[in-house]
């Protein structure tokens, strides 16, 4: 399944670098694929919870840049894109049969050697995008900010200790993700940033009655 929807990612960039190369380009575009890097967060209020290890999140994707002046400096962007997530922290699944998960709070790290929750999405980022480019000028200040929905693809659990060692598939986190995303800054070097406005966890299916978000922090790095 993963090696199909990469390939379905990738023969949509393909698509929308042939239709940006066949309209009337009187406006010109910036910034259509990127690649980042984030460290991840579960953002909560929760004095129990705590990370460990680092968790983080790659992604990458094409994004259509669709100039709404004739300077460009003013855009909207819609587009597809991968991303690879991990989280670390003391949050431990219960090994069980049945779809009723339980949690518990690992109060001491070194009961564990890993205790993990990763995930693969695909990304549909959009964002209202507001720089002082010129067509000829490559270096400039950006700011994009927006929504971004992700599905999940595939997701899982392992926990790892001396005495105990497993791993479970499909670990009730949601499958729809929507957050919000504010990536700025200048050149090269960009500063990205999302706020998930859903829970991670699905709480029709687990006994968690936490609201954990995502929250993300990171650089991004834009191509074309």
């Amino acid at each position: 399944m993963l090696f199909r929807t990469t390939l379905f990612v990738l023969v949509f960039f393909n698509l929308f670098s042939l239709f940006s190369q066949s309209t009337n380009d009187d406006f010109y575009r910036e910034d259509q694929i990127y690649v980042s890097f984030y460290y991840n967060s579960l953002n909560n209020n929760v004095d129990d919870l705590k990370e460990n290890n680092f968790s983080s999140s790659i992604n990458f994707g094409f994004i259509r840049d669709i100039p709404l002046n004739k300077s460009g400096k003013f855009a909207l962007g819609i587009g597809a894109g991968l991303g690879f997530n991990s989280f670390n922290n003391n949050l431990k699944i219960n090994n069980t049969t049945s779809n009723n998960f339980t949690f518990d709070f690992l109060e001491n790290q070194r009961e564990y050697d890993k205790n993990t929750y990763s995930f693969t999405e695909i990304q549909f980022p959009l964002e209202i995008r507001l720089r002082n480019s010129s067509i000829d000028n490559y270096k400039f200040w950006r700011l994009y900010a927006g929504l971004r929905y992700s599905k999940l693809l595939t997701s899982n659990y392992k926990f790892k200790s001396e005495n105990l060692n497993y791993s479970l598939d499909s670990p009730p986190i949601n499958t729809d993700q929507l957050g919000l995303t504010l990536n700025i800054g200048f050149n090269t070097w960009n500063i990205g940033l999302y706020k998930a406005i859903r829970p991670f966890f699905n709480q029709e299916n687990n006994n968690l009655n936490l609201d954990l978000e995502q929250f993300k922090v990171g650089l991004i790095f834009y191509i074309l």
